[in-house]
């Protein structure tokens, strides 16, 4: 089962700043403790492609606003972010790719969104790379973190999708679609028991997560052709 894509586009981080997390994405899920996560570490846009967030008060955000406030390379990512909601990866590669050494580049949504685009046309393991690179910028950005785990997730690398997912919930723990791709992550690995737990949690979290039904139907369909 294709894993779910969670956005195509990530908002603005200011230089300087992290990116924004909504509030329904943080603190404990209904009727949760903590989580602990068998660790390492573990992603997306708007709902369904990619997005770039943090976990930082609203106001962060708003501390600086306006254009003269942003580097070149988050103005690159800004194209790049239109670009990518119109399907044109092809584009923001070529708009991209050119920055992308430059070692006074510190734009985590550049390398969020070059990473959107190589997965789009295919080339996970320059998604792979570039997720990564946004994440050596913007560490404790959920969505950067979903968008490596989904990377890994589409190359097969399903331990290493887990260890993303675990880590997105771990920092946004209302985070619905990383509880909803880690259970397909689970599922992959046939651990379907792990993988019921994580759609159940999703969908505590929004009970008309039509996506996550679809999940866990098909989660139960496997536990009950393994009896």
């Amino acid at each position: 089962m294709r894993g779910l894509d969670w956005g195509k586009s990530a908002p603005l981080a200011i230089r300087g700043f992290k990116l924004f997390v909504p509030i329904s994405m943080r603190g404990k899920p209904t009727g949760e403790g903590q989580r602990s996560f068998p660790f390492f570490f573990l992603s997306a846009l708007f709902f369904f492609s990619v997005l770039g967030i943090l976990p930082s008060p609203r106001e962060a955000a708003a501390q600086k606003s306006g254009k003269d406030e942003l580097s070149r390379f988050d103005r690159l990512a800004e194209e790049a972010t239109i670009l990518n909601k119109h399907g044109q990866a092809d584009q923001v590669i070529a708009l991209l790719e050119p920055y992308k050494r430059d070692k006074k580049n510190d734009s985590a949504l550049f390398f969020n969104e070059l990473g959107i685009a190589y997965r789009n046309k295919g080339k996970l393991s320059e998604a792979t790379q570039a997720y990564r690179e946004a994440q050596s910028r913007d560490p404790e950005n959920p969505v950067i973190v979903v968008n490596l785990g989904y990377a890994y997730y589409l190359r097969k690398e399903y331990l290493q999708a887990v260890e993303q997912y675990e880590k997105a919930i771990n920092l946004a723990p209302r985070f619905k679609e990383a509880y909803a791709n880690l259970a397909l992550a689970y599922s992959q690995l046939k651990k379907y028991d792990e993988a019921l737990k994580e759609i159940e949690l999703a969908l505590r979290l929004d009970p008309n997560y039509e996506q996550a039904k679809n999940v866990r139907e098909d989660i139960r369909k496997k536990l009950r052709e393994k009896k």
